[in-house]
C-alpha cells in the first residue's frame, strides 16, 4: 500500500479573532468615488475619520484591492501607507480562504467556462459528473466578471449554464435542471444574505406549542431556522459560540432576544452525513414572545465564531482493490483496509485505524473528508458511514455509490492549522409566525 502525503498551504492569518468582511449582494456596483473618498479620509486630520474610513474599507472586501493599490502610487502621508497596507494583507490573508472569480467569456464551450470557475473556486463543484459533461456538450456560455465573490459567481454562472446549485453527500455541486442532489441552494429567496464566505438561507419561523397533560401547563414560543452553506474554499470544521444571535428586533421595535442562548449551535437533524467538515448546517435558536409584538423582524444582527481549517494534510491510499491486509502510517495512527467489495448497491471499504479513538481529532478529520476516487478521476458519492469502537482500534465501514468505473483511492484530510473567524451577518424584513 502507497501513503501519498501532500502539504496544502494557505497564508496564515493576521489576527485569531480577524472578521471575515461582509460581501456586497450579487448585482450591486461599489461606486468608485465613494471608495476615493474613503481613501482620501486616510488622510484625515481628525483620527475618529481616519478610523471611520479604514473601517468602511475594510467591510468592503477584498474587491476593491485595486483601488488600494492605486492610491499607494500616489501622495500619501505616512499613516494613511501604513494603513492602505494593512488592508492589503487583511485582505490577502482573507482571500486564502475565499475565491476571487474573473471570468470573461463570449459565447465559449460551456465545459470550458465550468471548468476555470471551478479552478478560481477551488473546488471540482461536480463538473466531471457524467451527467454535467452531458449537459454541457455543446452548449456555449457568455459571462462577465470582476473580482466577484463565489456567491455573486455562483449566481452567474448558474444563470449562464442553466445548471443549478446543489447541496450532496460530496459537497456543493452543479447539477442539470433535474438536480442529483440533496438539497437545492435557494437563490430565489430574497431574504437570502451572504457573509464572510457563507450563505445564510432563512428557512423557517414557527409557533411550537407544547401541552404538559399532567399539569395541563403549555409551553414553547417561536423558533428561527436558519440554514448556512459555506463556499468550497472555507473549510468549517467547528464551532465556537452558542450565542450566535446578538440582536433581533421586530417591526415595532420590540426586542425579541431570547432570555438565554441557545445551546444547539449545530442542528444535527440538519447536518449532512459525515464528519467535522460540514456542506451544510442549520442554525436554530428561539425568539421571546412579547405582548402587542410585530408581524416581521425588522433587523437580525447574528455572529458566528468558526473553527476555520488553514492548512491541511492530504493522504491518499492508491490501488484501493488490492489493498487488503496492507498498513499504512499516518502519524500516531495506522490505517488497515481489510475488505474492498461491490455489490449491487454500493461499493464498500472496510478499514481498522489503531492509534486513536472516535473522538480523536485525527479520526474526525478522516471521518469528515474521506473520500473514494475511481480510475477516471471522479469522487464517488459517499452513502453511509458506520464507525465502531473495539479495544483493537476503530473500525470503520464505508459504502459508496457504484458507478461503471473502478474504485482507484481512497482520500482524506488531517488537520494541520485551524484558526477561529468572526463571522457577522444581518437579515431583515423577515416575516413572523402568527402568534396564539
Amino acid at each position: 500500500m502507497k501513503l501519498c502525503c501532500i502539504i496544502l498551504s494557505a497564508a496564515l492569518v493576521a489576527g485569531a479573532s480577524i472578521a471575515l468582511s461582509q460581501t456586497t449582494e450579487p448585482g450591486a456596483t461599489r461606486p468608485s468615488d465613494r471608495i476615493a473618498l474613503l481613501i482620501a479620509q486616510l488622510d484625515d486630520p481628525n483620527f475618529s475619520v481616519r478610523e471611520q474610513a479604514e473601517k468602511k474599507l475594510t467591510d468592503m472586501g477584498p474587491s476593491i484591492e485595486p483601488e488600494l493599490r492605486d492610491a499607494q502610487r500616489g501622495n500619501l502621508s505616512d499613516e494613511a501607507r501604513a494603513r492602505i497596507e494593512v488592508l492589503l494583507a487583511r485582505f490577502q490573508d482573507a482571500m486564502a480562504l475565499h475565491a476571487s472569480v474573473t471570468m470573461h467569456y463570449t459565447d465559449a464551450p460551456l465545459m470550458k467556462v465550468l471548468d476555470d470557475f471551478a479552478r478560481q473556486a477551488g473546488g471540482n463543484l461536480g463538473i466531471d459528473d457524467p451527467s454535467v459533461v452531458k449537459f454541457a456538450a455543446g452548449r456555449v456560455a457568455t459571462i462577465n466578471l470582476d473580482n466577484a465573490d463565489f456567491w455573486q459567481a455562483m449566481r452567474a454562472v448558474k444563470d449562464a449554464s442553466g445548471l443549478s446549485p446543489w447541496i450532496g453527500q460530496s459537497g456543493l455541486t452543479l447539477a442539470p435542471p433535474e438536480g442529483r442532489g440533496i438539497m437545492p441552494v435557494d437563490f430565489s429567496n430574497k431574504h437570502a444574505r451572504s457573509s464572510g464566505g457563507l450563505f445564510i438561507v432563512p428557512k423557517r419561523g414557527m409557533e411550537q406549542q407544547n401541552i404538559d397533560y399532567d399539569t395541563d401547563q403549555t409551553s414553547g414560543g417561536m423558533v428561527l431556522l436558519l440554514n448556512v452553506i459555506p463556499e468550497p474554499k472555507l473549510h468549517v470544521i467547528g464551532a465556537i459560540n452558542f450565542d450566535w444571535l446578538k440582536d433581533c428586533v421586530d417591526d415595532k421595535g420590540h426586542s425579541l432576544m431570547p432570555p438565554e442562548p441557545n445551546r444547539r449551535f449545530f442542528n444535527p437533524g440538519y447536518m449532512m452525513r459525515g464528519g467535522t467538515r460540514q456542506p451544510l448546517w442549520s442554525l436554530q435558536t428561539n425568539l421571546h414572545e412579547v405582548p402587542g409584538m410585530g408581524s416581521k423582524i425588522a433587523r437580525l444582527h447574528g455572529e458566528l465564531n468558526l473553527l476555520v481549517q488553514t492548512r491541511s494534510q492530504a493522504v491518499e491510499i492508491d490501488d484501493i482493490t488490492h489493498a487488503r491486509n496492507g498498513a499504512a502510517q499516518d502519524g500516531p495512527a495506522s490505517f488497515t483496509v481489510t475488505g474492498c467489495s461491490k455489490t449491487n448497491m454500493n461499493f464498500q471499504l472496510t478499514l481498522m485505524i489503531r492509534g486513536v479513538t472516535m473522538n480523536d481529532a485525527q479520526f474526525q478529520d478522516f471521518a469528515g473528508s474521506a473520500e473514494l476516487v475511481d480510475d477516471k478521476g471522479q469522487v464517488v458519492l459517499r452513502q453511509n458511514y458506520i464507525p465502531r469502537q473495539s479495544p483493537e482500534g476503530v473500525m470503520v465501514v464505508l459504502a459508496f455509490q457504484p458507478t461503471q468505473n473502478t474504485p482507484a483511492k481512497l482520500r482524506w484530510e488531517r488537520t494541520l492549522e485551524q484558526k477561529k473567524f468572526s463571522i457577522p451577518f444581518e437579515l431583515d424584513d423577515l416575516p413572523l409566525p402568527a402568534v396564539r
